[in-house]
């Protein structure tokens, strides 16, 4: 089942980025939610190997990637509805993190992930505008969220902590070329990066349950 559900998604995956690349609506729009569905499903199905509590935030963050996907695909600009959204789903999935392992504050991996925060901030804050601190604040839970991942990997050394580490990374890089491209510089292979990277972190996330 988790083998077939992967192939649809990967599949569906691909049709979202040929609407997008090629300018055709229906595949733009219908298969950017599906994907997520998707995933979403298969969290369902997979066999509890963790505790429910784990398992209810980080479905629960699921819902709420989904309604900031819708966000950021309207023709409208929500991208600040977005932002709160996918903030919401960071918080849930720290909560799930620390669920099962508790608060991490060993600072061996804050260091890096300090540099991180600074140079992205850096290089995107000038071109904010308005939006400056809600992007702050963003950057700062999503930094949090792979600082309690790496200590939970680190600590429990098991496949579920390893997969979720690795998708909050996957998280970092997506929404590092998401700012990019919408505040930097638009470049012509940031929808795939975005896009891949965002549901590859989905998709670790989910098969850390």
């Amino acid at each position: 089942m988790q083998v077939i559900f992967s192939i649809i998604i990967f599949f569906s995956a691909i049709l979202h980025l040929i609407g997008k690349y090629y300018k055709k609506p229906v595949l733009n729009y219908l298969f950017k939610p599906v994907t997520t569905i998707l995933i979403i499903i298969l969290a369902f199905l997979l066999p509890d190997s963790v505790s429910i509590t784990y398992k209810s935030f980080i479905i629960v963050g699921l819902f709420f990637s989904l309604l900031g996907d819708i966000f950021l695909m309207l023709p409208k600009d929500k991208f600040i509805h977005g932002l709160i959204s996918f903030f919401i789903a960071h918080i849930l999935f720290i909560i799930a993190i620390i669920s099962d392992f508790g608060p991490y504050f060993d600072w061996q991996y804050l260091i890096p992930i300090l540099l991180y925060l600074i140079i992205i901030l850096k290089i995107i804050l000038p071109h904010t505008g308005k939006i400056k601190f809600p992007v702050i604040f963003y950057t700062i839970i999503i930094s949090f969220f792979l600082w309690q991942a790496a200590g939970r990997a680190y600590y429990l050394a098991d496949n579920s902590s390893l997969l979720a580490f690795i998708g909050a990374l996957a998280f970092i890089i997506s929404d590092s070329v998401l700012a990019y491209n919408k505040f930097v510089k638009s470049f012509k292979l940031a929808e795939i990066i975005i896009m891949l990277t965002y549901w590859g972190a989905l998709y670790l996330l989910t098969l850390s349950l």
